[in-house]
């Protein structure tokens, strides 16, 4: 059952906004605090590298991590080259992707991001455009789906006091 999941809705360009309160599992960052973030990268209001120019969203990824980190969360970039059998799930609190995307609102090929959240051991597929969360029933399966495609972009979120080098094994 998914109705205790805090899930946000997609509205303009704002889906690392609706990513990351779907992670903190509720309504935290808005256009403004995420600005916030971009300025204290970058002072430009009109050309800020971090977020669209005409302010709806479409923010990157550096602003992902200090949000996320402001919550004593990290974000681990995932090595396609290693196999996703070498994850230990148990220890990813979420799992961001970023994929190509091609929406009528900007008629042009962009990226949006979305977040699979773990919560009491189940993963739940909460990306903003669905209409509801989904249960993902093998998470290795769908991260690989995802790292096949040269286009896609993987990211593992894990507690502050985790040690990265533990997330993955990289030897074998």
């Amino acid at each position: 059952m998914t109705t205790d999941l805090y899930h946000e809705k997609q509205r303009l360009q704002y889906c690392l906004i609706h990513t990351v309160n779907n992670i903190l599992q509720k309504s935290e960052f808005d256009a403004a605090k995420m600005d916030e973030i971009c300025y204290a990268f970058n002072e430009s209001k009109w050309f800020n590298p971090h977020r669209s120019w005409i302010g709806t969203g479409n923010y990157d990824a550096n602003i992902l991590m200090a949000a996320l980190q402001q919550h004593d969360l990290k974000v681990m970039w995932y090595d396609k080259r290693v196999p996703v059998e070498r994850i230990h799930v148990e220890k990813v609190r979420a799992v961001v992707l970023n994929i190509p995307s091609r929406t009528l609102l900007t008629l042009y090929r962009g990226r949006h991001w979305f977040a699979v959240v773990q919560k009491n051991g189940v993963f739940y597929n909460l990306d903003s455009k669905a209409k509801e969360p989904t249960v993902i029933p093998d998470i290795r399966k769908f991260i690989g789906e995802h790292v096949e495609s040269k286009e896609s972009e993987v990211m593992l979120v894990v507690d502050g006091s985790v040690d990265e080098e533990t997330v993955v094994d990289k030897n074998n």
